[in-house]
């Protein structure tokens, strides 16, 4: 029997090991929190990583020669650059001039509107008791608000920045990253961790594979429905429709807005019909053609992708809406390879 003294000294060295235990796990937690936003990032980049080096693998078996994997790499993303660069100046430079043409026209009939309104009694009571002064900004408004402008646009461009930086050098060097994260585990769950991140970069393949698909239709059904209802530049409305599409549910919202702009030019008929169409290819899209190509690819609950980019873009903004499903994808496969085969079902 030990001595009451010692009991005394292992009661307190338990508890002060689990008191440290507590600090430490908390001072986890909080540096996750604090860091969640480049988090996101990290994950993001990886994602980028996985897609680049099996595109890059694939251009390799269509050369007749064997490539270096920088060179390999070097060119995908080259090549995605400058089709992101010429893709968006076209964008811009063709929805412009429809832009111009739609907002003279709407000058012309505003002025109409107002030249009709401004012989009514009621109308000019109320230009008289309202003035011009108190209705626009004051200095300093204004200039908060062109502060948080630029600050948004700044911190999203230095986001994209470090993405695609990120994301370049885990494309170069896979296993450089892979090697030093399995260093840090023990020497038990080295190899058990290398299939894990195997089938995790499986997984996000797949995912990436489904969701190109199903934009790649809802792109092309868009396009295809717009030149049928003559609204303008139903090519470009098609190809941003299923670039924005990328963000399951909500990016549908996003591909609809230009298009609505455009044919309000072109009469209410035309504002109809586009939102007949929209709402046909939503529901097609969220209730056939991604369920079908996910199902295919990755299980993932309409549910939880849903909840997922809720929980996400509350606790990681923008990003976390863009990557919460690949991220639910890999969430799943960790809990159903760590938790359940390894530990419920081995029980």
């Amino acid at each position: 029997m030990p001595e009451p003294s010692h009991r005394r000294e292992r009661l307190i060295s338990d508890t002060m090991t689990i008191i440290a235990l507590i600090v430490v796990t908390l001072a986890a937690i909080g540096i996750l929190f604090v860091a969640r936003h480049f988090l996101m990032l990290v994950f993001g980049a990886v994602l980028i990583g996985v897609v680049v080096n099996r595109v890059a693998g694939i251009v390799n078996r269509w050369l007749p020669w064997d490539w270096k994997r920088i060179y390999r790499v070097g060119f995908v993303l080259l090549a995605a650059v400058l089709f992101f660069i010429g893709g968006s100046f076209g964008f811009a430079s063709s929805i412009g001039d429809q832009i111009v043409k739609f907002s003279e026209r709407v000058d012309t009939s505003a002025t109409r509107v107002i030249e009709a309104a401004e012989d009514q009694p009621i109308v000019k009571r109320f230009r008289e008791e309202v003035s011009l002064g108190k209705m626009l900004p004051s200095s300093g408004k204004s200039l908060g608000l062109a502060k948080t402008l630029f600050a948004s646009t700044f911190g999203a461009l230095t986001d994209v920045l470090i993405l695609v930086i990120l994301g370049a050098y885990f494309s170069v060097s896979p296993k450089t990253y892979q090697t030093g994260a399995l260093r840090v585990l023990p020497v038990a769950w080295r190899e058990p961790a290398k299939t894990l991140f195997s089938d995790s970069a499986a997984t996000l393949w797949r995912w990436m594979l489904g969701r190109l698909l199903a934009t790649t239709i809802v792109g092309v059904c868009f396009g295809i429905g717009l030149a049928l209802l003559g609204v303008p530049l139903p090519l470009e409305l098609g190809v941003f429709a299923g670039l924005v599409t990328f963000v399951p549910n909500l990016g549908g919202i996003a591909a609809v807005l230009p298009a609505l702009l455009l044919a309000s030019g072109e009469g209410s008929s035309s504002v109809i019909g586009v939102l007949v169409l929209y709402l046909v290819i939503q529901f097609g899209e969220s209730y056939l053609i991604t369920p079908l190509v996910q199902q295919k690819q990755v299980e993932l609950p309409p549910a939880m992708v849903i909840l997922a980019q809720v929980v996400a873009g509350l606790l990681f903004g923008v990003w976390g809406i863009m990557f919460a499903t690949p991220l639910v994808a890999l969430a799943l496969l960790w809990v159903r390879r760590v938790y359940v085969e390894n530990y419920l079902e081995s029980a």
